[in-house]
């Protein structure tokens, strides 16, 4: 395109046709040949230019003048608008359900078969069907006024996300079993899972859900209360390959827990900076939640159990008790979850009407979509810009052709340590290798901003790593290619787990890419 613009011919001042409208068309033409010629010639600045305001408008996000005020867009879900039941005789049931689960014997050869029977026996004492899979223990509540094709449903894990036993969320979940069968306002089925472990238990459910229940789940909320007693209630979002549930689901559990629970709320059990009221602490607290964010989101990882129910077309959250001497414990996490629950009971449709794409420094903030989304296309365009100038594009194409190549083979034999084959290659020399910088600038730079539209932490990531290892100095590119992908192996377990698309990504783009500096 530009080459067309640049070759573009100005009109003939002796011709018959000529015109003022020619004059203006000839000046314009001019202008654009010398803004080209500028730009061109100054690549790198204009590059590093970009880089800079990339950098900074991520540095910005944290500033509060940058947020918006979270509202819940479905009216129907009036959240903290009922009358809660859930009162201390609940809790004494969730004390004795806590006794007999610590009672349980602890060795792991006989663990999981007593959890299992116990759980199947209390909840058919509660009187609610029950049975179990290989990895998990479920019970089924279809109210009276439930048409049987919409369900929510709750679920705790016998591991915490601090690695630590859940046995208190476990009897949470109990106690919430046999309160919620003997309510008749229901208009959903309501779903009550126990999963072993920490993520397998709830996948394991899900992978035969389908088999078990006609209907569909909308919703879920999971319990995490690994400790005595706690003072805030983190609200933990992220799911597998960074999806989110709709914003709706996060500000309804956030306005009940302030109102109806009493519990004040916070995002990933973030504690409050020292300085709350000044400028500088507002800053640094928001920087850390959006950090936290980005660490979970980069890598693909959920944040918490609810995260295997995103990849199932969830909405679902996490609801983690942080562990203090108090005030509060059963019966402020009983009303929570009644009031949450209730507000979701009165949807009429799947969750819909806020948003999908979202960042949130603080509680009842947020960044939507267009406040954020900028910064990663600016950072794709300054990669982009450097491959137009592609001398070779068939030669460079065939020197991509290996680099990829070592990305399927090592997809096969699933090990990234495949790419140092790429140091035996011959390195490509004169128009080859400058197509190849070329077209690796503009692939990787066009993939960049699509990603972002999906999952912005990791579009970063992937715009930092490009970035670096295409570098215009060798030796800068050769010490960065430190940063191998081989590092990060956990996420093939997560990829065999829960379906984290973090692990090919790695193949399908960072060892290619690892390749392709190693090859300039």
């Amino acid at each position: 395109m530009l080459s067309r613009v640049w070759n573009r011919p100005p009109p003939k001042l002796t011709s018959t046709n000529y015109s003022p409208e020619h004059v203006a068309l000839a000046k314009t033409i001019r202008r654009r040949r010398k803004i080209i010629a500028a730009v061109s010639a100054r690549i790198p600045l204009v590059r590093a230019v970009m880089v800079l305001v990339g950098v900074a408008w991520i540095l910005a996000l944290p500033y509060e003048g940058l947020w918006k005020n979270t509202y819940i867009d479905e009216h129907a879900i009036q959240p903290a608008q009922v009358t809660m039941y859930f009162d201390w005789s609940n809790v004494h049931k969730a004390d004795r359900y806590l006794d007999s689960l610590e009672a349980l014997p602890d060795d792991a050869a006989s663990a999981d078969v007593s959890r299992s029977e116990y759980l199947q026996s209390a909840f058919s004492a509660a009187g609610l069907s029950t049975s179990n899979t290989s990895l998990s223990t479920y019970a089924h509540i279809t109210p009276p006024r439930s048409s049987g094709t919409e369900a929510i449903l709750l679920s705790a894990n016998w591991v915490s996300r601090d690695g630590t036993a859940n046995l208190r969320g476990v009897a949470m979940l109990l106690a919430m079993g046999e309160f919620l069968r003997g309510q008749n306002h229901w208009a959903f089925d309501l779903v009550l899972v126990v999963g072993e472990g920490y993520l397998e238990g709830l996948e394991d459910f899900m992978s035969a859900y389908r088999g078990l229940f006609p209907g569909v789940i909308w919703t879920a909320l999971n319990i995490d209360y690994p400790g005595h007693s706690f003072s805030h209630l983190g609200i933990f979002y992220e799911g597998v390959n960074g999806r989110l549930p709709n914003q709706d689901l996060i500000n309804t559990v956030s306005h009940v827990a302030r109102w109806a629970g009493g519990v004040p709320p916070r995002l990933h059990n973030i504690p409050d900076d020292p300085h709350p009221d000044t400028p500088l602490g507002r800053y640094k607290l928001a920087a850390k939640h959006l950090w936290e964010h980005f660490r979970h989101a980069a890598l693909g990882r959920p944040s918490a159990a609810h995260g295997v129910l995103a990849k199932h077309r969830i909405d679902s959250a996490t609801l983690y008790c942080s562990p203090a001497t108090g005030p509060h414990g059963f019966h402020t996490l009983g009303r929570t979850l009644e009031s949450t629950l209730r507000s979701l009971n009165n949807l009429l449709e799947r969750l819909h009407a806020s948003y999908f794409f979202y960042l949130l420094p603080r509680p009842g903030k947020f960044l939507p979509v267009g406040h954020y989304l900028p910064s990663a296309i600016i950072l794709g365009a300054s990669i982009t810009i450097a491959g137009f100038d592609c001398p070779d594009p068939l030669a460079g194409l065939m020197w991509l052709l290996p680099a990829f190549g070592l990305g399927w083979i090592g997809w096969a034999l699933q090990t990234p340590w495949i790419s140092f084959l790429a140091l035996a290659i011959p390195r490509p020399t004169g128009n080859s290798r400058k197509s190849l910088s070329s077209l690796t600038h503009l692939l990787y730079g066009a993939l960049i901003p699509t990603l972002a539209m999906v999952n912005y932490p990791q579009a970063l990531l992937l715009a930092a790593v490009t970035i670096a290892y295409l570098a215009p100095y060798r030796w800068i590119r050769l010490a960065l290619l430190a940063l191998h992908p081989g590092l990060i192996m956990g996420l093939k377990e997560e990829w065999e787990t829960v379906g984290n698309l973090a692990w090919p990504g790695i193949f399908a783009i960072w060892v290619p890419l690892w390749c392709i500096a190693a090859m300039l």
